[in-house]
């Protein structure tokens, strides 16, 4: 990401590029007709519908939850991880790549330090929404309710005229308790199954011999 930020800066310099071209700009702004719903949305639930599948209805979305859980794990359950992650590099590039068009065209505006400190609330909200950050644990529909929090939790702290250092630090606070509390609920849900396994084992012992 510094990458590639850092070649745009170098390309554009302090300038930001404004002349795209009028039906363009009109489009990403537009809404869908008799509805205060942006037309944005229907790609939205296209793609949203299409990775819910991928995720959770299909043989290459368990591989994934599996590479998670253990990459060498999933190798010896038939998953080819190196196929699998660069695919999942590719459709990570593509979305960022949708996602990035949209809002230069919202904005009618590029420059090379466009949507810098987003990342951050990217991670907190997919944190929030359950998915691990060690890996194999998380849904689509959890995501979409972290984004809800963070978008609607940041926009209030904007009306109440917070800045936008304060909301990062609140950002950021959010993504470390929820980071912390997954680890703890991991733990204590381990720690139970081990005490359970030992009463289980206390009552009914295995004969010997």
């Amino acid at each position: 990401m510094a990458l590639y930020r850092g070649i745009a800066v170098g390309l554009l310099g302090t300038t930001a590029v404004t002349s795209f071209p009028k039906e363009w700009t009109s489009l990403a702004k537009a809404k869908i007709p008799g509805t205060p719903i942006p037309m944005v949305m229907i790609l939205f639930v296209v793609l949203l519908v299409a990775f819910a599948l991928m995720l959770h209805f299909s043989r290459f979305g368990r591989g994934i939850y599996a590479i998670g859980l253990s990459k060498d794990a999933a190798t010896f359950y038939g998953v080819d991880v190196a196929r699998t992650r660069l695919i999942l590099f590719i459709l990570s590039g593509l979305v960022a790549a949708l996602g990035g068009i949209y809002y230069t065209l919202r904005y009618g505006s590029a420059r090379g330090d466009n949507a810098t400190g987003l990342e951050l609330q990217v991670i907190a909200a997919v944190v929030l929404g359950g998915v691990s950050v060690f890996g194999g644990r998380g849904a689509l529909h959890g995501v979409i309710a972290g984004v809800l929090l963070i978008g609607s939790l940041s926009s209030a702290l904007r009306l109440a005229n917070v800045t936008a250092d304060v909301i990062n630090i609140i950002t950021g606070v959010l993504l470390v308790v929820s980071v912390v509390a997954s680890s703890v609920i991991d733990w204590v849900q381990r720690r139970r199954t081990q005490v359970a396994n030992r009463k289980q084992q206390t009552t009914h012992p295995t004969p010997v011999g």
